[in-house]
């Protein structure tokens, strides 16, 4: 499979294929520092979706995996790195002809200047449990790429650093959208931040910042969502064990790994922030996913977890903030993947 056209077919041949774009989601500058959030934390998924009507593409996928990790050594190494950088940018260098000592050029760059303002972001996410999130998918329509572009995460971000989408042509990213993989291990992305940076695959965040990407819809545009098959939203319906509030009961219906959401709660107004708590909870030692498909001018929420055991726990939690949700098991291959052959033009 490629996602570019072949070059021997002739332009009407080409004219009618789709474009297959695959895409990962990270940190726009590689300030890996940064763990970006937003204000509005119940709008994302919305607002994604909204895209996803009005583009109306032949078929997307929209992958949030996310896991509990641990950079406290990393995130030590990177502040004293950027310690001894700054401290080596304040000496003045010497004029090797007439020995005269003059201020470096650094001093006047981006990285001096912020170099204060980045240690003390390591200083305030060093004392919080921390989560990996990679974001990626998969978008199958026009050729015309300022769809792909105009998937809001954008404005997703901290006082150092911002989301940004990046496309990607190697068609092996399939495979980690199919098996639901992510980077798990950053660290070697943190280690050499002073060096040569580089937008790592994941991105760091702290349990306050989950809730902006893990939620279903709520709020302004959810009256005009039309993709969702939607459901009663059954708030405090069922109390999960968070912070030892009670027990949470046992979803004994789950016995897969993968599921979908057969009704979406339709939460018409954003939540207080109360009563979302129980969605900075939800990262796990392995992977756990949230994942959006769209085709046929239809949205599907999918669920994700490495083991059954995982899924009922990750569910629980969810249940604590929409009412108990009900869930159906489902392939984990796409089947709208099975038409990839004929659209990329591999059949003849």
């Amino acid at each position: 499979m490629s996602s570019e056209p072949n070059s021997s077919q002739p332009e009407s041949a080409k004219g009618d294929k789709r474009r297959v774009r695959l895409f990962n989601v990270t940190l726009k500058n590689g300030i890996v520092m940064s763990t970006p959030g937003c204000e509005e934390r119940q709008t994302l998924i919305a607002d994604l979706i909204r895209v996803l009507e009005t583009s109306n593409p032949d078929f997307a996928w929209v992958q949030f995996l996310f896991v509990r990790s641990n950079y406290s050594s990393a995130l030590v190494r990177l502040k004293n790195s950027i310690h001894r950088t700054k401290v080596a940018i304040e000496q003045p260098s010497v004029d090797l002809i007439s020995g005269q000592e003059r201020d470096r050029r650094e001093l006047q760059r981006d990285y001096y200047r912020r170099a204060e303002a980045r240690m003390m972001k390591i200083d305030d996410v060093v004392t919080k449990p921390t989560i990996t999130m990679a974001i990626q998918g998969m978008w199958i329509g026009s050729r015309d790429p300022r769809q792909t572009l105009a998937l809001p995460f954008e404005h997703l971000a901290d006082e150092h650093d911002s989301l940004a989408l990046f496309l990607y042509r190697d068609p092996r990213m399939l495979l980690e959208l199919v098996d639901r993989r992510m980077v798990e291990d950053i660290s070697r992305y943190l280690d050499s931040y002073t060096g040569s940076r580089v937008e790592p695959p994941s991105f760091l965040l702290t349990p306050e910042e989950l809730p902006s990407y893990i939620h279903l819809p709520a709020g302004n545009w959810v009256g005009s969502l039309n993709s969702l098959s939607w459901g009663t939203f059954g708030k405090g319906l069922i109390r999960g064990n968070i912070a030892g509030e009670g027990q949470a009961k046992s979803r004994d219906d789950i016995d897969t790994n993968l599921v979908r959401l057969l009704k979406v709660p339709k939460v018409e107004k954003p939540l207080e922030e109360r009563d979302t708590e129980p969605l900075a909870h939800l990262a796990s030692t392995t992977p756990r996913s949230f994942e959006l498909i769209y085709s046929g001018k239809k949205t599907d929420v999918l669920l994700a977890a490495e083991t059954a055991e995982e899924l009922r726990t990750y569910v629980d939690i969810l249940d604590a903030v929409y009412g108990q949700l009900k869930c159906e098991k489902i392939d984990a291959l796409p089947s709208f993947l099975g038409q990839l052959p004929a659209i990329v033009g591999l059949e003849r």
